[in-house]
């Protein structure tokens, strides 16, 4: 529900922002340009969506947490070489920093199987 919110209303408006039409599903950010004045409008549009997005879910930080969440997940049901493809990590040993964050998934199975 929440994506097809994204993608008929948020992307909508970001696409405004941008010069060339785009069959992307997720835009980065709108490009400085003719219908853009400052790299400050950019941040006020993504400081924007980031207060919508903590309305709706308190325990989001940032859009780096919800980076770090998707790789992490794709860690879990992908090979290293596959989520490294995905991200866009240039060297495998940028991927291999988000295999830390299983560590804790880990501990979260000791912790429910061995409850001593």
């Amino acid at each position: 529900m929440e994506l097809m919110e994204y993608q008929f209303t948020t992307r909508a408006e970001l696409l405004k922002y941008c010069k060339e039409d785009t069959n992307n599903l997720f835009i980065s950010s709108p490009p400085v340009g003719k219908n853009y004045s400052s790299r400050t409008d950019i941040k006020e549009i993504w400081k924007r969506l980031s207060q919508e997005i903590k309305i709706q879910d308190k325990g989001f930080i940032n859009f780096k947490q919800v980076r770090t969440s998707v790789i992490t997940h794709w860690l879990k049901q992908f090979n290293l070489r596959q989520v490294q493809y995905m991200a866009g990590h240039r060297y495998v040993s940028s991927t291999e920093g988000y295999l830390v964050n299983q560590v804790e998934d880990l501990q979260a199975d000791i912790d429910e199987f061995y409850p001593f």
